[in-house]
C-alpha cells in the first residue's frame, strides 16, 4: 500500500506526500528489522541460557567424578604407605598377614580421569561458543576442557605404574581373583570387608615374594609419589571446577546447590 501511494504521489508530483511515504516505508523497513534482530537476540539469550544450565550439570558431575577419584587415590596411598611400612619394620596391617598381602594389591589400584566435556564439545564443534557473551567465561572454559583438563588426563591416563604388573604377576591368580571379587565393587569401586581365604602360613609366604622381589618395594615408593602427584593434579582440577560452577551460577542468577552433611 506505501509502494503503491508513493508512486501515484511521484506521478502526481505531491512532495509533502511523498516525504511522509518515504519516512513511513524507511520506518516500516527499520522496525522490521529491529523486530527481527530483537527475536534473535532473544532466541539467542534462550539458547545461551540453556547452555550454561547443561554446562553447569556437566560441571557438577564432573566435580563428582573428581571427588570419587581423589578419595580412591588416597585409598591407594594409605595401602602403599602400610605395605612399605612392613617392609622397613616389619609391623602388619591390623596385625595380620593377609590384611598386609592386600596392601600390596590394593596399592595397585589406578582409576583414570577424563572431563565430562559433552556439551562444551557439542558447542566447539557446531560453532556456538560465540553464543556465551563473556569472553572470560569462554577463556575459563577452554582452559578446563581443552588445555588443562587434557594435558591432566592425559598424563594420568597413560600412567601404569610398572609396580601394578609386578605386584599382580606376583600374586597367586586365585588370591587375585579372590581379592577382585570378593574384597573389591567394580561398579562403585569400593574396597569391601572380606574374610582371608588362607591361613597366616599362606599369607606370609606371598608376603616374602614380594618383600625379596627386586625392584617392587622402589617401584611401589616411586607410584606412591606419583600418586601423590595425582593428587595435587586433580585438587587443582576440583578447585577449577568449583571456580568454573561459580562463575555459571552468577551468569544464571542461581545458587550453588549445599551438599547433604
Amino acid at each position: 500500500m506505501i509502494l503503491r501511494g508513493l508512486a501515484k504521489n511521484l506521478k502526481e508530483q505531491n512532495w509533502t506526500a511523498i516525504w511522509i511515504e518515504f519516512i513511513l516505508l524507511v520506518s516500516g523497513v527499520f522496525l522490521g528489522i529491529q523486530v527481527a534482530n530483537w527475536n534473535e537476540d532473544r532466541l539467542d539469550r534462550k539458547r545461551e541460557q540453556d547452555f550454561l544450565e547443561r554446562l553447569l550439570i556437566d560441571i557438577e558431575n564432573d566435580q563428582s567424578a573428581l571427588e570419587r577419584r581423589l578419595n580412591y587415590i588416597r585409598e591407594s596411598i594409605a595401602y602403599g604407605e602400610d605395605a612399605l611400612t612392613w617392609v622397613e619394620d616389619g609391623t602388619l596391617v591390623e596385625s595380620s598377614e593377609w590384611r598386609t598381602v592386600m596392601a600390596f594389591y590394593n596399592a595397585s589400584r589406578i582409576l583414570p580421569y577424563t572431563p565430562l566435556d559433552t556439551t562444551y564439545q557439542e558447542m566447539r564443534s557446531s560453532g556456538q561458543l560465540g553464543l556465551l557473551r563473556d569472553p572470560k567465561l569462554r577463556s575459563a572454559l577452554g582452559l578446563y576442557f581443552v588445555i588443562s583438563g587434557a594435558v591432566r588426563s592425559d598424563f594420568i591416563v597413560k600412567l601404569n605404574p610398572e609396580y601394578r604388573s609386578h605386584v599382580r604377576g606376583l600374586t597367586p591368580f586365585r588370591i587375585a581373583r579372590y581379592i577382585s571379587s570378593e574384597c573389591f565393587n567394580i561398579l562403585t569401586t569400593k574396597h569391601l570387608a572380606c574374610n582371608s581365604p588362607i591361613d597366616d602360613v599362606s599369607a606370609d609366604v606371598i608376603l616374602q615374594r614380594y618383600k625379596t622381589a627386586p625392584e617392587l618395594t622402589d617401584e611401589l615408593a616411586y607410584w606412591i609419589d606419583s600418586a601423590h602427584l595425582m593428587i595435587d593434579i586433580l585438587g587443582k582440577q576440583r578447585d577449577d571446577n568449583v571456580e568454573l560452577q561459580q562463575r555459571i551460577h552468577v551468569k544464571l542468577g542461581t545458587s550453588p546447590k549445599r551438599k547433604s552433611q
